[in-house]
């Protein structure tokens, strides 16, 4: 077990954010060692790894060096971790860096979101990933993802049909938002 494993199994245990967090901004060479245990395949090392991202990145996203940023990506496009799947693309709704030219990104966001299985956890950071980083250069999504959220209502879970409400909300004044 090296250090950044030693690390997280000590933070399972706590749960701590309020100490953690100032730690890793301080320190880069273990921020980077925790960050790089996301590509981990060993539970619970990427589980916990990548929830620490989010409420990092959240806080700091300036932090998040491209190297990190390209890395998520990767795991992301790879992993069939629903843990990892969720807070990955979480965590990269904060990323400081274009992504919108990233069309298997894209393909696998909207994937989530078409996937009847995924949880809505997943889902929702999903549609929030491509609001900040796809819909603003791409506004003629919003067809695809009104017709996707026309689906989404019709889904049993009433998290999900609220969802769809609130997208359908937000958005019916969209210009790319037509029946």
């Amino acid at each position: 077990m090296n250090q950044a494993q030693a690390f997280l199994n000590e933070f399972k245990s706590t749960r701590n954010f309020a100490e953690l967090i100032p730690v890793l901004a301080k320190d880069e060479v273990l921020r980077t060692a925790i960050f790089d245990e996301i590509a981990s395949v060993e539970y619970p090392f990427p589980e916990y790894a990548s929830w620490i991202a989010v409420h990092f990145y959240e806080k700091y996203p300036e932090l998040m060096s491209r190297k990190q940023f390209n890395s998520m990506v990767s795991i992301l496009l790879q992993t069939t971790n629903h843990s990892v799947q969720r807070n990955l693309t979480n965590a990269l709704v904060s990323a400081p860096f274009d992504c919108s030219e990233n069309g298997e990104l894209l393909d696998l966001l909207i994937d989530f979101l078409h996937q009847s299985e995924a949880l809505p956890a997943l889902k929702h950071h999903s549609l929030r990933m491509i609001e900040k980083h796809f819909l603003p250069a791409y506004p003629e999504l919003m067809r695809e993802l009104r017709t996707l959220f026309e689906v989404i209502s019709n889904h049993p879970k009433a998290s999900m049909q609220s969802m769809a409400r609130n997208f359908e909300k937000k958005y019916r004044k969209h210009p790319y938002y037509e029946k």
